[in-house]
């Protein structure tokens, strides 16, 4: 088997007992473990995807955080907010200079899955890290049972 198949085959099973598990027992926002599940691959894959992912998506619940809690500490408004979410971004970008929150691209991730489900669907910043996390290291088991399964290249 090659290895797109494996990952297609390993990431299909993965993801359908994802979605009963996080939608039925765990109560998890479903889509959150996805966005990190799709991070992971962005980030590289590996280890080092896993650990970029991680850190850079609750680095982006930290930010996303920073800028609610702040907003509401300011008397929230619409210029409020805005204006919060540009330094939140722009220090998301900053933090790349540090190694382990380096990929940029998760942060976003991570601050735009929190404020979907705190604010959007009334869910909590517990159950969005739960989901991250779990969304990143199904990613890497995805793709080690991938690797396990795919016929080495002759």
């Amino acid at each position: 088997m090659d290895m797109l198949l494996a990952l297609g085959l390993s990431i299909g099973v993965l993801i359908a007992g994802w979605t009963y598990v996080a939608l039925g027992p765990a109560a998890l926002p479903v889509w959150a473990g996805i966005v990190a599940w799709g991070a992971f691959f962005a980030a590289g894959g590996k280890a080092a995807g896993l650990q970029k992912t991680i850190a850079a998506n609750l680095s982006g619940v930290f930010w996303a955080f920073v800028a609610l809690y702040a907003s509401g500490q300011l008397g929230g408004g619409l210029p409020v907010l805005s204006g919060l979410v540009g330094v939140v971004a722009f220090a998301m970008v900053l933090q790349a200079k540090i190694p382990a929150l380096g990929f940029i691209p998760g942060a976003f991730l991570g601050a735009a899955t929190t404020v979907s489900v705190v604010v959007g669907a009334s869910g909590t910043y517990v159950n969005t890290i739960i989901a991250l996390v779990a969304g990143a290291v199904l990613g890497f088991v995805s793709e080690l049972i991938a690797g396990k399964l795919a016929k080495p290249a002759a």
